[in-house]
């Protein structure tokens, strides 16, 4: 019968497990292993006895790599379920991001789970990962709320309620909804439907849902407009066939619709097309989205766009700079989108 193998001291040794020996936090110990400055020699020593008391060794990528960390950071884009994930995710997002932490000798993780506190601060305490970038943020994000606790790195794409001394990059999709009216009333719209992100994402208190339907309402007051809206998937077609259909029996002097996807409004010039309407002659469609497939929809699409790839670049390389400069400021850009007119807007006659 075969002997079984020797377990190794450090075998199940977190440095949650060395902080609680030494009786300090695990910020501490992580700032200690980083051989980073401001650690009292005391406290130093007391660390490294509990190290070598319990035999911890650290994530072996950061064994491997120099400086004592990992040179790993994570994407993290919690989705219900995989299969959902080329509905509600730009590719660009992740090639932005791999682009920068590439150019910084970093390695990228994109992670799509739907992660546990507990899951979270382990990836941190084993040296699994030095920072994250977070996606779909809500207002009230407990990811925010257990890192900034924990005073791990990380940066968000996207908003939380509460700002006071976080790093983000967001779109600011109150002043596009505005943009876009401002655009299409000065076309002569006044009757304007609106498609927007599900409404399962402004019960979750989802930024990009919650902030549209905030400049929506904005719009609809500084132009004394009334509201027509549908709360709609993001990636399907039919959502915005369907949808657009609605809202025409709802209002038949519909003269525009906007949507928050590039593929609801080329639903929306199916259902239009399907009642009759020449688009853009009859009624006008555009999009507040990411740009790269307006081109391809007939009649190209008139849209209000950003560049994912370039936003996830930019969150990536903040993260980077953040984890060099532990005292740098933090850093809160708001992107305005690019109004891109093509072929399927048009003035009223």
């Amino acid at each position: 019968m075969p002997k079984k193998k020797a377990r190794t001291p450090s075998q199940g040794v977190t440095i949650a497990d060395v902080a609680n020996a030494a009786k300090v936090s695990v910020p501490t110990v992580s700032r200690i292993l980083n051989n980073k400055e401001y650690v009292a020699d005391e406290t130093r020593d007391r660390v490294n006895q509990a190290i070598k008391k319990l035999g911890y060794v650290p994530h072996i990528q950061a064994r491997r790599l120099r400086g004592g960390e990992s040179r790993t950071l994570a994407l993290h884009y919690p989705v219900e379920s995989p299969h959902l994930l080329s509905g509600v995710v730009e590719t660009p997002y992740i090639t932005g991001a791999a682009a920068a932490a590439a150019a910084q000798e970093y390695y990228l993780n994109f992670l799509i789970s739907q992660l546990t506190p507990d899951a979270l601060l382990n990836m941190y305490r084993s040296n699994q990962v030095d920072g994250m970038i977070l996606l779909q943020v809500s207002l009230d994000d407990w990811r925010v709320n257990l890192l900034r606790e924990h005073d791990y790195p990380f940066v968000m794409i996207g908003r939380c309620r509460d700002l006071d001394n976080l790093t983000f990059i967001d779109l600011d999709f109150e002043n596009a909804m505005l943009s876009a009216f401002d655009y299409l009333v000065t076309l002569g719209h006044q009757e304007i439907g609106f498609l927007t992100y599900p409404q399962s994402w402004r019960a979750s208190g989802l930024g990009p849902a919650v902030r549209s339907l905030e400049g929506y309402d904005h719009a609809l007051h500084k132009y004394g407009l009334k509201a027509h809206y549908r709360e709609i998937g993001l990636g399907e077609v039919e959502e915005g066939f369907t949808a657009t259909l609605d809202l025409l029996e709802e209002n038949p002097r519909l003269t525009a619709i906007v949507t928050t996807s590039h593929f609801t409004a080329a639903g929306s010039i199916k259902a239009l097309t399907r009642q009759g309407y020449r688009v853009p002659e009859d009624r006008s469609v555009m999009a507040i989205a990411f740009g790269g497939i307006a081109k391809g929809i007939t009649p190209s699409l008139t849209a209000l766009e950003w560049s994912p790839h370039d936003v996830s670049f930019q969150a990536t390389q903040m993260m980077i700079d953040r984890l060099k400069q532990d005292d740098l400021p933090a850093q809160q850009i708001l992107v305005a989108p690019e109004l891109v007119i093509r072929e399927s807007t048009k003035a009223v006659l």
